[in-house]
Order: structure tokens, then sequence, then C-alpha cells
């Protein structure tokens, strides 16, 4: 056992102490949960930012002057940054160390880290004159986006019947927000000016720096961490060598790291299955990288500027309405819901676009399909974990269950990269999604055990065994 400095963690804990000790205030929640729902807004923008301008970015950074998606040399920038793109997410795969992080020094200083890095991300990509820089760039938000902090933040503070709804109606505000991308796409984006994308960014990127700096001096450290940190500090070291052998013996630890959740991860029967479904789930989720792609293929940019201020219109409402949906009806009943509005919402933005049904159809379509995927995401990837793992190691868990689950994206990603040189991108959506999604909700309805109401505080490593 390391050694570790007593006067050190006797200041810790009396720091923790008095947090515990000082009144929040009656309108705390609501105040955190305004604050959190910027942060959640300054995510979503940062996570459907590059998405949105991927064609205009490569057709300035590749110089294609016909601006054509169907192009041999619009296909040839795909082959090129695409795999590139796809490999640097194996860069991810360091960042259950990074969350784990959280376990030992609290939630509220990652909370200000993410939400910052997310900003430096955005102004990388924004001055990108190179796909190098342009790769390095997506490479930072896509470390710093899947963390979710301001989940963590409200799923130990809200109360437990709440969670969901919470955490659901805060989502559904900052999707909606994410119409802001279309209004800023119609202010600054014109077809004659091939740098004009850049602008986009410019008002993301100030706001995500400045609120994720201004935000570790609005919010305090969890109540759960708070309590969970003040009980690992109060043992003696005899008390902590023996809770350590005992771990040791079961397999298992309620104390975070990465590989302690790994472990146990794979030992614990509830959350082995959420992390197998939720691998082949997350193998559908490519498409919404190129949807831009084949809108742009359909219509104008005009009028792909007012999908983007619609689609997220609509998906802020079904993430919204998906919130009170798993807190009654419970979390697999959710899922299934939820999986199949996104695989009838995919079939229609196909049909959509296809048959020239008009960017409002589309976006209509779009919103629905992608409010079902990421609701679904979320609640696979966050929820669930979150309510199936003890306090002392819950970020653990929840960090390295996503970069495990994230990488089913690999699959769904080298298939397409693959075959969409030979099959039209929208069919690709269709021929990949359903039969992924299908086997995923089938494994979630047989396999894994209902979550809803769980006391976060009770779950032991013994509990879903």
């Amino acid at each position: 056992m390391k050694t570790v400095d007593p006067s050190r963690e006797q200041r810790e804990l009396a720091r923790l102490n008095r947090e515990a000790q000082r009144p929040k205030g009656a309108y705390y929640l609501l105040f955190l949960m305004i604050v959190l729902t910027v942060i959640y807004i300054v995510d979503e923008i940062t996570s459907n930012m590059n998405s949105s301008m991927q064609p205009y970015a490569l057709f300035d950074l590749f110089r294609i002057a016909s601006r054509d998606v169907n192009s041999a040399v619009y296909k040839g920038a795909i082959n090129t940054v695409e795999p590139w793109s796809t490999a640097a997410n194996l860069f991810l795969i360091i960042t259950p160390f990074y969350k784990a992080l959280s376990d030992r020094f609290g939630r509220r200083l990652f909370l200000m880290i993410n939400t910052v890095g997310m900003g430096v991300g955005m102004l990388i990509v924004m001055t990108a004159h190179s796909v190098v820089q342009y790769i390095l760039g997506m490479l930072f938000m896509m470390f710093f986006t899947p963390n979710d902090m301001q989940v963590l933040y409200i799923m130990e503070t809200a109360p437990k019947e709440k969670r969901a709804t919470y955490s659901f109606i805060a989502k559904g505000i900052a999707l909606i927000s994410v119409s802001l991308i279309g209004v800023l796409s119609r202010m600054f984006l014109k077809e004659d000016v091939p740098s004009s994308w850049r602008m986009v960014y410019l008002i993301p990127v100030v706001v995500a720096i400045t609120v994720g700096a201004v935000s570790f001096f609005l919010v305090r450290e969890t109540p759960v961490f708070v309590e969970q940190r003040r009980s690992f500090l109060s043992l003696s070291p005899e008390e902590r060598r023996k809770k350590a052998e005992e771990d040791k013996k079961s397999g298992t630890a309620e104390q975070g790291g990465v590989f302690r959740a790994i472990r146990f991860i794979f030992k614990n029967r509830q959350l082995r299955w959420i992390f197998i479904a939720g691998f082949l789930f997350f193998a559908t989720t490519f498409y919404t990288s190129y949807y831009s792609t084949v809108l742009e293929g359909a219509m104008t940019t005009a009028l792909v500027s007012v999908v983007l201020i619609i689609y997220p219109l609509v998906n802020g409402v079904v993430t919204i309405v998906s919130g009170f949906f798993s807190d009654k009806l419970g979390r697999k009943k959710a899922c299934l819901i939820l999986g199949g509005l996104a695989l009838l919402g995919l079939l229609l933005f196909v049909l959509a676009c296809r048959l020239n049904w008009g960017p409002v159809a589309a976006g209509i379509a779009y919103g629905c399909s992608i409010g079902g995927l990421w609701s679904m995401s979320d609640t696979l990837i966050l929820t669930m974990p979150a309510e199936s793992s003890p306090s002392g190691m819950r970020a653990s868990v929840m960090g390295t269950i996503s970069v495990m689950i994230g990488a089913g994206m690999f699959v769904g990603r080298i298939l397409f990269i693959v075959l969409q040189n030979f099959i039209s991108m929208d069919l690709l959506f269709l021929l990949i999604c359903v039969p992924f999604m299908a086997v995923s909700l089938l494994l979630l309805m047989l396999k894994v055990k209902e979550t809803k109401d769980v006391d976060l505080d009770s779950i032991t490593v013994d509990t879903y065994k």
C-alpha cells in the first residue's frame, strides 16, 4: 500500500466536513441546474458542431470548388479524413484514467476542465488550415465531450426518483439550443466564401471557455462524493488494509480506478450485459457524423441551414419526454421505445432526402431519430451504469464503460468507410443500423435488470451479482 501524508488527508477531511455542514439554501438545486444546463448546452453544441460543418470544412481544406458531395474528390476527402479520425479515437482509451481522477479529487474541478477543454478543441478546429490540425481539434473535442461530468453532477445531486427527469430536461434544453448552429450558419455561412464556416465556431468558443472558467466558483461539490470521500478518509490505516484485503479476495473494490473498474464490469453480470448491449448499439451511431453530407447532396446550403434549426428543436422535445418515460416506465421499456423511434426516424429521414420532401420533413425525421438514439445512448452509457455501481467507483465505472461501449463505434465506422465507396450513404445508414440496433435491444430486454428508483448510496459491489 502506497504511503500517504496523514496531515494532508486530515486537512482534506476537515475541508470536506466543513463542506458537508454548509447550508445550501432553498434555491441551490435550482441554481445548480441552471449552471449545469448551460454547461450541457456547451457540451451538445461541441458534440454537434463538427458533423454540422463537415462538408463545408472539407470543401475548404481540400479546395473542392465544385462543392459536390457526390464527386470522386469529396469521397476521396472522406477516405483521407475519416480513417485518421477513426484511428484517433484510440486515444480515447485514456479518458477513463482521466475521469477516474474525479473519484479522488472531486467532480467540481473536472466540470471546469471539461468545459474549457471543449472550447479549446473548437478553437483548434476553427483555426485549422491543414487536415492534421483539423483532426487534432476533433480529437481534442472528442476527448472532453464523452466525460459528461454535468450528468454525474445531476445523478449525485437530484432526488433519486427524479434523476432521469432532471437529467433529460437539462439535456433536452441543451439539444434545443443546438439549433443555434443553424442560426449561426444562416448568419455566417456563405457558399461563395469557402472559409466562412470558421465564423460559425466563434461564439461557441467564447461561451465555452468563459462558462467553464467561472463554473468552478459557481457550484459546490456533489453531496454523494463528499460523503464517500469523508467515509474513506475517516478509516484508519488498519481499517483500510483490512478493506483492501477484502476487496482483493472479492476481486472488486469500492475505491475508484480504471483497472478496478474494468475487473468490476466484467465480474458484475449487470454491467457486463450493459456493456455488450451498449457496444452493439454504438455501432449504429456513425450516421450522426454524415447526415449533413446527405443533406448537402439533397438540397441547397440555405435549406440545409433550415434543417439545422429544426432538428435540434425536435431532438430536444424527444429527449425531455424520454426522461419522463424513463422514470415512469423504467429504463428498459424506455430504451425499447427510444430505439424504435431512432430507426423509424432514420427511415423517414432517408425517404425525405430521396423523395424531396423538403427541409421541414427532413429536420423533423432526423430530430426524432437522434432524439431516440442519444437518449437511449445516455441510458446505456450513463444512467444504468451509474445506477449499477457503488459510489466510490461510480465515476471510474462510467468513464471506463463509456470508452468500452464507444469502441462499438469503430465497427460501424469501418463498415461505413469501406462500403461508402460502393453504396449510397443514406442506404448504408439503414443497412448497418437495423441489425445492430435490433440485437442490442433484445439483449437489453433479456439480460439486464431494471435500475429505476435504486438508492445510489446503498449500492455495493454485490448488489447486481
